[in-house]
């Protein structure tokens, strides 16, 4: 039975099945709230109900005894005039009776009611002389909850020293009809905000659904393209081992392989995010995804037309915002491992002359060797201060000025006796398949295209610094 249910769950779309799942939270919430609502709500009412029933009972008996309505020679025309005057002003009263004891004092006897008829001789019977004010929950004759409330009429001495003297009582019958009324009420009123919220939600719900699909759609061309680059990547590959300097290409292709490698993590990493939050802000992150493919073909294409790596003419660059463009290509993983990203610029220096896509390798590289690194800590350790810092001054060495950019983070470090072999090609601190070992080698060399030079300190568990010092010249000559 299990297994035809899941068969035929699994052949809803993705509407019907988030509705249902939409009417297995709402419908069972409401039964609990309505529940809830009607356990909590009809003892407070009930309670402001008797408190009603009390007080007008009070009332009439203070009446009684202030206006001396029960000595007017057995004419007790005006108190029964008074008794269905309360009976007018407080709708939930039924009934309303006062009752004065026999000479005897064993029985009572009704002398005002708010009925017409005579009372029953039943229901005077159960009449008690009492001191003290009773309210008892029942059900009457109609099935319906009712308080019978007695309050006694007392006539306070002169003379404190003498005892107080009950005349008779009051007796106070209180219908709940109002309250079951008002809990209906309650019970309708649950049900529209109910069924509003879901109509919303189902409103909502298709328009998200929407640009789901949309998304989705996008994100199966990026995958699609994303293909069609890998093929030509391994076509390249294969020339290139048919070549005579086997040795030389041997090299270049695993550098190209890398460089391939860094904008492909990118890629990865925007659409890991778009396949967990599918939102309007996709739309930025698609924007990068393209970005990156058109680097990728970029480099394809300069490969094919030469066993050289792709130039491009120098320019003026911004360095805090190629600093910044880095930061937002791994903003998701960053942002997926909780990590500060701290930036420290100095807006007082100007743009520096270089081949943008070299400048935006170097920061890419180091950067993604931040992040790996912080990663495989937060594996092993979940509590500590994840951070990764940018920072850019200028700086005078030996008559020279140069323009200076430091990645720093608190990741796992760097064996001491591994620094001295970090820069060296294919050497690798990560594990088997998670890195070729050209990234701090690549760095290295295009900052030495450049006249600059990179510089490696660390602490084993601690903190990685990776600094990259370049010649910087105000002039704007190539």
């Amino acid at each position: 039975m299990w297994r035809s249910f899941r068969l035929k769950s699994s052949r809803l779309s993705l509407q019907a099945k988030i509705s249902l799942v939409l009417l297995s939270v709402l419908v069972p919430t409401f039964l609990v709230v309505t529940v809830a609502e009607n356990k909590l709500m009809q003892p407070l009412l009930a309670d402001q109900v008797k408190q009603i029933g009390i007080t007008t009972g009070q009332t009439l008996a203070t009446e009684i005894v202030t206006q001396k309505l029960l000595s007017r020679n057995d004419d007790y025309t005006a108190l029964e005039s008074r008794v269905r005057e309360f009976l007018y002003l407080q709708p939930s009263i039924r009934r309303m009776d006062v009752y004065l004891p026999t000479p005897s004092r064993r029985f009572m006897h009704n002398i005002a009611s708010s009925v017409e008829e005579e009372p029953e001789e039943v229901h005077s019977a159960s009449i008690l002389l009492t001191e003290e004010i009773t309210a008892d929950y029942r059900r009457n004759e109609l099935d319906e909850n009712d308080w019978e409330i007695t309050v006694p009429i007392v006539k306070m001495p002169k003379n404190p020293k003498n005892p107080k003297k009950i005349l008779g009582v009051v007796h106070v019958n209180v219908s709940m009809k109002l309250v079951n009324q008002i809990i209906g009420i309650l019970l309708w009123a649950t049900a529209a905000a109910a069924t509003f919220s879901t109509v919303f939600l189902f409103l909502g719900l298709s328009y998200f659904l929407r640009k789901t699909v949309y998304n989705d759609r996008k994100l199966r061309e990026a995958e699609n393209q994303n293909l069609q680059l890998i093929s030509k990547l391994h076509e390249t590959e294969r020339l290139l081992m048919n070549t005579e300097k086997l040795a030389v290409m041997g090299q270049l292709t695993a550098s190209f392989a890398h460089e391939i490698g860094t904008p492909l993590n990118a890629i990865g990493g925007h659409l890991q995010l778009l396949k967990e939050e599918m939102d309007p802000a996709s739309g930025e992150r698609m924007n990068i995804i393209e970005g990156q493919l058109g680097k990728i073909e970029q480099i394809v294409k300069g490969f094919l037309q030469s066993t050289a790596k792709p130039t491009s003419q120098k320019q003026l660059v911004d360095l805090p915002g190629v600093i910044d463009q880095t930061l937002r290509i791994v903003r998701p993983r960053s942002e997926s491992m909780s990590i500060e990203i701290r930036r420290d610029y100095d807006r007082l220096m100007g743009p520096i002359r270089i081949v943008p896509l070299d400048l935006e390798q170097i920061l890419l590289n180091l950067v993604n060797n931040s992040l790996d690194s912080l990663r495989f800590k937060i594996e092993t350790k979940e509590h500590f201060k994840r951070v990764l810092a940018v920072s850019s001054h200028l700086q005078q060495e030996d008559g020279n000025d140069w323009a200076v950019i430091s990645i720093y983070d608190t990741g796992e470090g760097i064996k001491k006796q591994d620094i001295s072999q970090v820069l060296k090609p294919f050497f690798t601190t990560k594990r088997p398949g998670e890195g070729t070992g050209l990234g701090l080698t690549i760095c290295q060399e295009l900052a030495h295209k450049y006249g600059g030079h990179l510089e490696v300190e660390s602490k084993e568990s601690a903190w990685t610094r990776v600094t990259v010092k370049l010649p910087y010249r105000s002039e704007t000559a190539t």
